[in-house]
């Protein structure tokens, strides 16, 4: 799929008011084209296959996206005259870049999902994906920056990225970072001198059979760094990945970082001083409260220093089993 901020960003200005489109065709999908229209709105412009179904498709207004399955629009595509067409017109209604450019990448996995001929209802399932992103970005945070930094940085760096991004938890609140099998990757991160985290007990007696492994990074923040939205351009642009995958990536940062989104590419790390500073552990060795509690106690945290507990190396941990080969190997 063609880079979509991109052709958007080769999108001269246009006059007018209404219904009225500039437009780009996204490169082998003719019946797709990425638009603006006279307030400079990002848009999408799909020529939908006539539906037999007599069930209609309904617009649908939020607060910064809008979708209309069948609009009269008067369009021109560069190098034509302006014509006028019947099209389902899926449109960014605000004028923050930031939100222009993350519904611009986020299109670019929801047209690539589309079949090259997509009925209204084709294009309305793909569309209601969306929303729940745009949605979950206007939620609370229910994960940390730093800690999503780290998760996405491990799969950018991975060896075999698409078994790791598949590995990635979708729930936020799930016990490991990484599941394949009976392999668990959890990852812990700080700030400064001390290698010191934050643990639920839980995570460090998983089933009789599971192999848990920590990752545990010393971070510093800086300026010159690499930021959460940088990672995710370096990932999306992986040839290896699914668009599913792909997809699955954006609805984990997005219901992660909620109303932080913005923060995404703000906040940055050194990802030198990152992987200097990655250190693995087998989680049946870190230091952890007595297991043996009161029926009754349940849902125990606790911080635990590991600065003297044994390091495993990374040859050790890729023997371990196919997880740990694509992450670390």
């Amino acid at each position: 799929m063609e880079d979509l901020v991109a052709l958007y960003g080769r999108l001269g200005d246009l006059s007018g008011s209404g219904d009225r489109y500039l437009a780009r065709a996204i490169d082998g999908r003719a019946r797709y084209r990425v638009a603006k229209d006279p307030k400079g709105n990002p848009t999408l412009l799909v020529a939908p296959e006539p539906s037999s179904n007599a069930t209609s498709v309904p617009p649908l207004e939020l607060r910064n996206l809008s979708f209309r399955p069948r609009c009269v629009c008067r369009v021109q595509v560069e190098g034509t005259v302006e014509s006028v067409e019947t099209l389902a017109v899926l449109k960014c209604t605000t004028d923050d870049s930031m939100l222009r450019e993350y519904f611009l990448r986020s299109l670019s996995g929801t047209a690539a999902a589309l079949p090259d001929i997509p009925t209204e209802e084709d294009i309305a399932a793909a569309v209601a994906k969306l929303v729940e992103l745009f949605r979950a970005l206007e939620a609370p945070p229910r994960r940390s920056l730093q800690g999503l930094w780290c998760e996405l940085f491990l799969i950018a760096r991975a060896r075999k990225i698409r078994q790791v991004a598949a590995a990635w938890h979708a729930d936020p609140s799930a016990l490991h970072d990484f599941v394949a099998g009976r392999q668990r990757v959890e990852v812990k991160s700080s700030m400064g001198a001390h290698r010191s985290h934050q643990f639920h007990l839980e995570q460090l007696l998983p089933p009789e059979g599971t192999d848990v492994v920590i990752a545990s990074f010393i971070l510093e923040e800086s300026g010159r760094g690499i930021s959460i939205a940088q990672l995710w351009e370096e990932v999306s642009e992986r040839h290896e990945l699914t668009v599913g995958l792909r997809d699955r990536i954006s609805q984990i940062l997005a219901l992660g970082l909620g109303r932080d989104w913005r923060k995404a590419r703000r906040v940055a790390f050194d990802p030198d001083a990152a992987s200097k500073g990655l250190r693995l552990y087998d989680a049946a060795v870190i230091p952890k409260v007595d297991p043996g509690l009161p029926v009754e106690v349940s849902e125990v945290r606790f911080r635990s220093e590991l600065t003297d507990v044994r390091v495993l190396s990374r040859a050790e941990v890729v023997r371990r089993g196919a997880l740990f080969e694509a992450m670390f190997g």
